[in-house]
């Protein structure tokens, strides 16, 4: 078994230092000392050097191979917080300092003066309703609006937002970033309510179709996998659908109009307080059925869908783009946000691009089974080349571009904090989330001139309809909008 060290930053004697702790180990000190200028700290029972990125690079290349090199926490402790070291022993001298294992040998805040964030999912209403228990920071509410309005409930005093899986994920993150402690759990149905599905719920599904019926559901089952669907997904599906059927039995599919439809949404899915989501996928399966089995009594066109929030994407200016890519503290981070930004990729996207992906001689990047399954190639800049050559030369990635430093690919959370430090460092007051480095792309594309044709295939949309939400935030032709202030006498 390899032996651990673990990478951190430290404030020691007023100044940021590159701190380096494992249990003792005479091998490990002696390539230590070889490998970079560093001094033992009595006061943390552990080496450190001066923070640098060279220093930072020359102990993982140096010990990548023979130790878990863990850098989890190679973060800039705040300079409000205090910081306390675990270990209590004490050294006699440099040469032989008294073992310490290395996941003790870690910083702490001493005490977190915030509490515990709690998340609870709403599927009824689709809410997430966000609690803190404790002590908070203001600049959080900003974070929470950055994913749409935020309703403040005074009595309960929780946060209230439109439930998105994208939203827990990303709060998450964030919240987990700062260093607080991040509770999810789903809100329990009314039992009331339960009682009825499940009473009603198992009377349905007692019933049985008939054979002309289920062959029509078998039609939808071949269908959805010869569409690639998963398994798990298709077997939703036609779960709904078959329950569907069943609750108007014995009244046949044929025979069915857009007023029974409208009384089972109204009687069934809304009365037992099913989330609009859940609506929404029993309304796909029953135009798929319909359409499949050649039922034109229905117009499938005409069955009406939970309406969706629909906001515009956020969007930095140029200038603040600028500001954020050159804020990276390391050029692993800085090619990390310059490639979301100049090829327009998403956080998942940048993480899974292989070595192999970049085609040099054609000057582009393939972008292999990205969202909805579609491959796309984007053209990458000379400039950006010129700065995946120095990072290459300097971090030497095997497989993926972005690795984390005990292998295997980047995480999407680590882009998440790599890009939020970025806009801290660049003074962005914003409330934006990675994926507005994509929504900027798109617009300052559009801005430039480009047709809107072609941004849709940069960004891989399936439909225009996707793509043209960018012409709204675009000023191309806003800016030659005439203000009717104009024509006003004012004085």
């Amino acid at each position: 078994m390899k032996p651990k060290i673990v990478l951190k930053r430290i404030i020691h004697r007023g100044q940021t230092r590159l701190a380096v702790a494992f249990a003792y180990d005479r091998m490990i000190i002696d390539l230590l000392r070889e490998s970079i200028n560093v001094t033992w700290s009595n006061t943390y029972n552990l080496w450190y050097a001066d923070d640098s990125e060279d220093n930072l690079r020359k102990v993982i290349l140096h010990f990548k191979d023979i130790a878990d090199v863990d850098i989890s926490e190679i973060s800039l402790p705040s300079a409000k917080e205090t910081i306390k070291v675990l270990p209590e022993n004490k050294v006699e001298n440099n040469e032989n300092p008294t073992p310490v294992p290395a996941e003790k040998a870690h910083i702490t805040r001493s005490s977190n003066k915030y509490g515990p964030v709690e998340f609870t999912i709403d599927e009824a209403d689709d809410k997430l309703i966000i609690k803190f228990t404790g002590r908070y920071n203001p600049e959080w509410i900003g974070e929470l609006k950055s994913f749409g309005k935020v309703w403040f409930d005074n009595k309960r005093m929780e946060y209230v937002l439109n439930w998105s899986r994208l939203a827990v994920d990303s709060l998450s993150d964030y919240f987990s970033s700062e260093g607080v402690e991040v509770i999810v759990k789903k809100n329990k149905v009314a039992p009331v309510v339960q009682d009825s599905r499940v009473e009603q719920g198992n009377d349905i599904r007692q019933r049985e179709l008939d054979d002309e019926t289920m062959a029509g559901i078998e039609n939808v089952r071949r269908h959805l996998i010869n569409k690639r669907y998963s398994i798990k997904t298709a077997e939703s599906y036609i779960s709904q659908i078959t329950l569907f059927f069943k609750y108007f039995l014995p009244k046949q599919p044929a025979d069915l109009t857009e007023e029974d439809i409208s009384d089972f949404f109204n009687d069934y899915v809304l009365f037992n307080k099913y989330s609009a989501s859940y609506q929404n996928q029993i309304i796909s399966g029953i135009k798929i059925y319909f359409q499949l089995n050649g039922m034109p009594r229905i117009d499938s066109s005409a069955l009406g869908r939970p309406r969706k929030k629909k906001s515009l994407p956020k969007v930095l200016s140029k200038d603040e783009v600028k500001s954020l890519l050159n804020s990276a503290r390391n050029t692993k981070h800085k090619l990390l946000l310059w490639i979301i930004y100049s090829c327009g990729l998403r956080r998942s996207e940048v993480t899974n691009i292989k070595m192999t992906d970049l085609d040099r001689k054609r000057g582009v990047l393939n972008i292999m089974e990205a969202k909805g399954k579609v491959d796309r190639f984007v053209p990458v800049s000379g400039k950006v080349w010129e700065k995946i050559d120095e990072y290459v030369e300097s971090y030497h990635p095997s497989y993926w571009l972005f690795e984390g430093q005990t292998g295997g690919k980047y995480s999407v959370e680590s882009v998440y904090r790599v890009f939020k430090q970025a806009l801290k460092n660049a003074g962005i007051k914003k409330d934006v989330g990675v994926h507005c480095l994509r929504h900027s792309y798109a617009t300052h594309l559009h801005e430039n001139g480009l047709d809107i044709r072609y941004i849709q295939e940069l960004l891989g949309h399936k439909s225009s309809r996707t793509t043209e939400i960018y012409t709204h935030v675009s000023r191309r032709n806003l800016i030659a909008v005439r203000s009717p202030i104009e024509d006003l006498d004012l004085s």
